[in-house]
């Protein structure tokens, strides 16, 4: 295995912002062709540790000080350090800039080529009126050979790709038109086309579909880049990432190994603290029953013997800060005892003459965990909101269980006060928060709860991170009372601590949960049912995600084939023929790959089938089998077509 040679090593960090520490001599190295994952809870210091990364933020003074080593190029350009920061949030570039086309967007994060575009379409204005002009011929060879030095040709290549790839046709589209996941797959393109030798990703698949992350986890998987991502998508992490980076106690702790590695390795730890934990107790018990024995029963007590109390009593404390802590989300439900909860029945919907459902016909029941799948666009959102009686049915009906309350956690988050305290948001004012069924808790206890400290309590949200503001979102929101939580894209923005707790409080959490998500980890662990919105109409499965996954992955294999057959059909078919037309020629040509494509589609079902635990078969196990082994027929009786036809093109050639 060849030797990682080192990119940039980072020595005696220091940054504090007032009385927040957020690292205290913190040190790491990156090492070139790492996949690192960057994980933390949210305010603790990655966006911070992206600045530094970037040279837009200094660390504070220190003795020692501040060491920043940067391979140099010169032995090599590919081994320099170079860096390139693809943002969370879309920036949308000055009008005057005129760089609002999506073809053209990625020239406002390259202004020295933009700079010499310009130049260039003004010495071609004056060529046009004086071609023979030498001196403007010879400025303008100088531009080129400037943008040849630029890479101008390859990076505008290479990003008009890949917006192909993510099905990006419409390049003259304005960017400031494009939906929040159409926006996402521009700054996918951009930081997939950087050449800088490590690309910093925050958030990369926020709001996109499972075909683009797919792509974009391909990508990263063949890039010789360094890579930092900071992800809630704990599946991308354990896929891509050869390397982790744990921001805690303003420390970066650094893992080798995947994010699933690393969760073993936190695990195993957690065990081994939680054992010393109880020796440490067991101790402090005997010796704090010693301290408290009176001075004639202590006798000539030694100073050894207290000094190690107070340091066993310490040692504890330290303990207890280290061990995870847990973020104890009160889901409120109001005891609701009815097990159907809303009826459909022959419900369309349209929107702006557009059909989005037709026909829908089904229940909400009591204690249903539903994930809901889709493609963006096919109107998810838009059922939720039907769902929660924000929108109504254009035809059909919905029958709703007397009293029932419903509560809708849109993917737009309300903005927050900033001008108020956690105290004044959380509590209206009063030192208890009080729930209908009489239960009562402290607003400082249940601002712990979500991970907070005590003491900024009364700080202004103004003062709060983004991530510490969804998670003050999200403890907001989780005070109401519900008989059904509807969550759209809850994982967004939430670091990953706070994701696996309040997956754990959702499949615990004696009601009913609808959930539109990206986060394949998330499904897995909280749902027991699955809808998925295609073509107009809903397709119910009474299972989990990961039961459905393989059938959902066939159905995707099957729409690219489909996809590439069309496309390599010929339009027109000529018959009674004595030789082949230059269009027969051509899709004889073709032939061989689409029959070598249909039959790789049926090889990847049989590899789906076959890792089927059969053992255990049920009913809904039976009835995925069944589809799939009747897809994959289908498929066959397609290739045998495909066959008939190239032997009849090849008899006739």
């Amino acid at each position: 295995m060849a030797t990682m040679t080192i990119l940039c090593s980072l020595k005696n960090i220091n940054v504090a912002f007032g009385q927040k520490v957020i690292f205290n001599n913190a040190s790491f190295q990156i090492e070139h062709g790492d996949k690192i994952g960057l994980i933390g809870l949210n305010g603790m210091g990655k966006s911070t540790l992206f600045k530094i990364l970037c040279e837009r933020l200094t660390p504070d003074t220190s003795t020692p000080p501040f060491v920043f080593d940067k391979a140099t190029g010169k032995q090599a350009a590919s081994q320099e350090y170079t860096v390139f920061l693809v943002p969370q949030k879309f920036e949308l570039p000055p009008k005057e800039l005129g760089l609002n086309k999506v073809s053209d967007y990625y020239l406002f994060y390259y202004p020295e080529i933009k700079h010499n575009l310009k130049l260039l379409e003004d010495l071609d204005a004056k060529l046009a009126l004086n071609h023979e002009d030498y001196a403007l011929i010879e400025k303008r060879h100088d531009i080129s050979e400037k943008l040849d030095h630029l890479d101008y040709y390859g990076i505008s290549d290479k990003y008009h790709s890949y917006l192909k790839s993510f099905d990006l046709e419409n390049l003259e589209a304005d960017v400031n038109d494009l939906s929040g996941g159409e926006q996402r797959k521009v700054l996918l393109a951009l930081g997939l086309t950087s050449q800088a030798n490590l690309i910093l990703w925050d958030e990369p698949t926020n709001h996109l579909d499972f075909e683009t992350i797919n792509l974009f986890e391909d990508e990263i998987t063949k890039s010789n880049s360094s890579h930092i991502i900071i992800s809630h998508d704990r599946y991308l992490l354990s896929k891509v990432t050869s390397k982790i980076f744990h921001i805690s106690r303003a420390q970066i702790l650094s893992y080798r190994g995947t994010y699933a590695d690393y969760m073993e390795h936190v695990a195993s730890e957690e065990n081994a603290r939680k054992q010393m934990l109880s020796k440490l107790k067991n101790s402090l018990t005997r010796e704090l029953a010693w301290m408290r024995q009176g001075i004639k029963a202590r006798g000539t007590r030694s100073k050894k013997r207290v000094e190690n109390y107070h340091d066993l009593a310490s040692k504890v404390s330290t303990l207890k800060s280290d061990a995870k802590k847990s973020m104890e989300i009160l889901i409120n439900k109001s005891g609701r005892k009815t097990k159907k909860l809303c009826e459909f029945i022959g419900v369309n919907f349209s929107y702006d003459k557009k059909v989005l459902f037709r026909d829908l016909n089904f229940s909400l029941y009591k204690d249903d965990k539903i994930g809901v799948l889709g493609t963006n666009g096919v109107g998810k959102s838009t059922l939720m909101k039907i769902i929660s009686m924000q929108l109504g049915p254009t035809l059909g009906k919905i029958k709703y269980a007397d009293d029932l309350k419903i509560c809708y956690f849109s993917q737009l988050r309300d903005e927050l006060p900033l001008n108020k305290s956690p105290f004044e948001l959380l509590g209206d004012g009063e030192e208890f928060i009080h729930f209908k069924n009489g239960r009562s808790i402290h607003v400082a206890t249940y601002f712990q709860n979500y991970l907070f400290n005590q003491g900024e309590l009364h700080r202004p949200l103004s003062s709060f991170s983004g991530g510490e503001l969804n998670r003050l979102q999200l403890a907001l929101n989780l005070k109401n009372e519900a008989d059904v939580w509807i969550f759209d894209e809850p994982t967004n923005d939430l670091d990953i601590e706070s994701i696996e707790i309040l997956e754990d409080k959702l499949s615990s959490f004696d009601g009913t949960v609808i959930i539109i998500s990206h986060d394949r980890t998330f499904l897995e662990n909280v749902t027991n049912k699955i809808w998925h919105i295609e073509n107009q109409e809903i397709e119910f499965f009474e299972v989990g995600y990961s039961q459905v996954a393989p059938y959902l992955e066939a159905c995707k294999i099957e729409k690219d084939f489909l996809e590439r057959n069309e496309k390599d059909s010929p339009k027109e078919v000529i018959v009674e023929v004595k030789k082949l037309d230059q269009q027969e020629k051509m899709r004889l040509e073709k032939l061989p790959t689409v029959i070598e494509e249909q039959e790789k589609s049926i090889s990847e079902i049989e590899e789906i089938l076959a890792r089927f635990d059969y053992s255990s078969m049920d009913a809904e196990k039976s009835e995925i089998v069944g589809k799939l082994t009747s897809r994959k027929e289908a498929l066959e009786e397609g290739l045998l077509s495909l066959y008939e036809e190239l032997e009849g093109l090849e008899s006739r050639a």
